[in-house]
């Protein structure tokens, strides 16, 4: 094998984009937070009341609890984008091995013609050859940024509308605060878990997600 032949060798894909996604939307659902904030409730309307002094009651704040993992594991969207990215994830390895054995062949020719040019002649196919494993490399760069952009995209997607169905199940319920699961040491009532709820009505409204992956 020739010194520069290390250079062949694209970029790999280590880490599916959909579990990517799924780890970075765990991460990101840190805090469910107080629903009247980050979940943009109703607004207020207008009252003719005075502003509670601090001897006064203040309002109770009703916790509700939801599962995230289990919502990004079990939800259809999160589904379709898993089945996408298995689609995605071929194609890329296809195109890669494709380029992988032009280049072994570029080089093999390349090798074959070493004692039959002079070394002008030679260096100068070799500059060419060393050009195309730069384009080759070049292209499978950016087509992986291609997809990681995608995905991160069909992931703020679905986010943003799990985010939005919690907020609604929580506000017709009541609830003023919701937490994740994970954060939970101990809960003493499972009603309070509107994990199921969020659920059915995520698969409802968002029952899959397209990935837009540029051709």
């Amino acid at each position: 094998m020739m010194a520069f032949a290390r250079r062949t060798t694209p970029p790999t894909v280590c880490l599916s984009h959909a579990r990517a996604a799924l780890a970075a939307l765990v991460l990101g659902f840190g805090g469910l937070a107080p629903l009247d904030a980050a979940l943009a409730a109703a607004p207020a309307k207008a009252s003719a009341k005075p502003v509670a002094s601090d001897s006064q009651q203040k309002p109770v704040t009703t916790i509700a609890v939801v599962d995230v993992q289990i919502l990004l594991e079990k939800c259809s969207a999160m589904q379709s984008m898993k089945r996408q990215d298995s689609e995605q994830t071929q194609k890329f390895q296809a195109e890669q091995s494709q380029q992988e054995q032009f280049l072994r062949q570029a080089e093999k020719e390349l090798a074959s013609q070493r004692t039959k040019l002079g070394q002008e002649d030679f260096d100068a196919k070799r500059k060419d050859f060393e050009q195309q494993v730069a384009e080759v490399q070049r292209r499978l760069q950016e087509r992986k940024r291609q997809l990681d952009n995608a995905f991160a995209a069909a992931s703020a997607q679905l986010r943003d509308n799990m985010v939005r169905v919690v907020g609604e199940v929580a506000r017709e319920n009541g609830f003023t605060l919701v937490i994740p699961r994970s954060n939970i040491i101990y809960m003493a009532d499972d009603a309070l878990d509107i994990t199921n709820t969020v659920l059915s009505r995520l698969n409802a409204t968002l029952p899959q997600i397209t990935v837009n992956v540029p051709n």
